[in-house]
């Protein structure tokens, strides 16, 4: 009905036609005033939504002018006058008859986002990695581009029917009866069938798929009875699907640090892994999660020739946080969490020189004055039950999946044909 991405109207269309010589001369016939018009689904789904929604009022505006004009009255008489760019809600319906397996998945995200078109699409089009957006766009796309389009009419003031007043003698009852002779409004409902039109070119998001993060805190730690010690610390995020609730993480923290002239030491391996769910569904990851994690590490600690430890420790726990979206595409995130568990460490004391004769021959032993024999690594250990965790972590897109094709990519976007 339509040229591509135009909206203005060809005079010889079968469905103009219709409006001429048949809907018009009846509703003039039958002296109805055009109230307004009502279209769903005027625009292919797999456009740029923003230009969806430009074409499909400005084609609504050219109908509603073509109808006023022939009808003999003003555009601006009319009462009401809306337009759907994208009909999600149709789609459903459409796979809901077919028994289609995706349709209650469908459902459920257009349920969710019907308010927000925009992100609604975003998520369709990541949903199985654009799979299931490319199967709908060949299955159920053409029959979404058949409009639905509803005129409303009223009956015009000056030849509508005036209550008639009806004498009745009769005592026992109300004198005056008033009989009402006005008739609903009218309404007519037109399928309009949309040829199809090639997608142009647009720009897609892809899902993310990987992301890396630091602990602000730990870049900027400090240890009493040792002084500053900006830990170095790298965390990875893997998401294995695009609107996944879960996600996997890596984290590594590897501070090396060793003040000779002092006996001060803080060397740290920390190797940690983590399950998380996120309670906001969407592409972006944001918002309110929990996760629980396992931490292993070795260690050797100094803070004077008297006081030094060396050991290893391992620990679990439960943790909760809140990410929020830094920029308006999403690829930076803050992201705040403190976790609650248990830590157990094996470790033995050390100092600088020999505890047993009390000589300073440069080297350093563990503080152990019995026999030899008897001695034993790792006979010291310390149980801790608390807080294990506190993070501030700037997060940062990494990698993306691709969407055409199989691969990942650094770039955030890709250009398609709106096919994903």
């Amino acid at each position: 009905m339509f040229p591509v991405n135009k909206w203005d109207l060809n005079p010889n269309d079968p469905f103009l036609r219709e409006l001429v010589d048949s809907v018009i001369p009846e509703a003039q016939r039958r002296n109805w005033q055009l109230a307004g018009i009502s279209m769903r689904g005027a625009a292919s789904p797999e456009g740029p939504y923003n230009r969806n929604v430009i074409l499909s009022k400005n084609r609504v505006n050219s109908l509603v002018e073509f109808v006023a004009k022939h009808l003999g009255q003003k555009k601006s008489t009319l009462e009401l006058s809306e337009s759907m760019a994208e009909d999600y809600v149709y789609l459903v319906m459409l796979m809901e008859e077919e028994g289609d397996p995706d349709a209650q998945r469908v459902r459920s995200v257009v349920n969710r986002l019907i308010s927000k078109p925009k992100e609604l699409k975003v998520v369709l089009q990541s949903m199985d990695r654009g799979r299931l957006w490319t199967r709908l766009l060949h299955t159920y796309f053409p029959r979404l581009r058949t409009a639905r389009l509803m005129l409303f009419f009223k009956i015009k003031k000056e030849v509508a029917q005036k209550p008639k007043k009806v004498w009745n003698w009769r005592r026992d009852i109300v004198p005056f009866q008033y009989v009402d002779t006005s008739v609903p409004v009218p309404t007519l409902d037109i399928d309009v069938v949309v040829p199809y039109i090639e997608p142009e070119p647009v720009e897609v998001v892809r899902p993310h798929l990987l992301s890396v993060s630091t602990n602000l805190l730990y870049d900027m730690f400090y240890m009493p009875n040792f002084g500053w010690a900006p830990s170095p610390n790298i965390e990875l995020e893997y998401y294995p699907k695009a609107e996944g609730r879960w996600t996997f993480l890596a984290a590594m923290t590897f501070p090396y640090y060793h003040r000779w002239h002092k006996h001060k030491f803080f060397q740290l391996r920390d190797y940690h892994l983590e399950a998380r769910r996120y309670f906001n569904p969407g592409t972006d990851h944001t918002g309110l999660f929990a996760a629980a994690y396992v931490n292993n590490n070795i260690y050797g600690i100094g803070f004077s020739k008297r006081k030094g430890w060396k050991g290893e420790g391992l620990g679990g726990a439960i943790k909760g946080g809140y990410v929020w979206r830094l920029s308006q595409s999403g690829r930076w995130r803050l992201e705040l969490t403190a976790a609650l568990g248990g830590y157990v460490t094996r470790f033995d004391p050390y100092v600088y020189g020999n505890p047993i004769t009390g000589t300073e021959d440069g080297d350093y032993y563990y503080d152990y004055t019995g026999t030899a024999i008897n001695f034993k690594e790792r006979n010291h250990r310390r149980v801790w039950f608390g807080p294990t965790e506190f993070g501030v972590k700037l997060r940062y897109d990494l990698l993306y999946q691709r969407i055409k094709k199989k691969g990942v990519s650094f770039n955030r976007k890709e250009v398609g044909d709106g096919t994903m």
